[in-house]
């Protein structure tokens, strides 16, 4: 009789995707409806788009029916959204720039740090 013997080997368990849902189709969310936004207030429809809200006629949807005078209102919110938009988009574009202009700074003042010391090389 041995004396080192294995006594306890455990059965390896089948992976459980096999098991899991038996006859039942795997649950899909449409997440769509989350990423549309829409919130109506009297007469005027907004959609929460790029995290700002803006009209709905402007998001791309048809304008709240029934409603008197929209179109000025659309064409004036739709003007005010893409003012908003572009002043967005502008600062973004800005703070960009300044970054590159720090980063060509930086590569600038390695450069001139390299011919001094290759000029200090080339000295002695």
């Amino acid at each position: 009789m041995p004396i080192f013997t294995k006594k306890f080997a455990p059965k390896v368990a089948p992976p459980r995707t096999t098991r899991l849902n038996i006859g039942c189709p795997p649950h899909q969310e449409d997440l769509d409806e989350f990423r549309n936004i829409r919130l109506n207030l009297l007469d005027k429809q907004l959609c929460f788009v790029d995290g700002v809200w803006m009209s709905a006629a402007a998001a791309g949807t048809a304008p709240v029916a029934g409603s008197s005078g929209m179109a000025a209102l659309s064409a004036s919110t739709t003007a005010i959204d893409d003012l908003l938009r572009m002043k967005r988009r502008i600062k973004t574009l800005e703070q960009e720039n300044n970054l590159y202009q720090v980063k060509l700074d930086v590569l600038l003042d390695l450069l001139t740090e390299n011919v001094i010391e290759l000029s200090a090389v080339k000295g002695q």
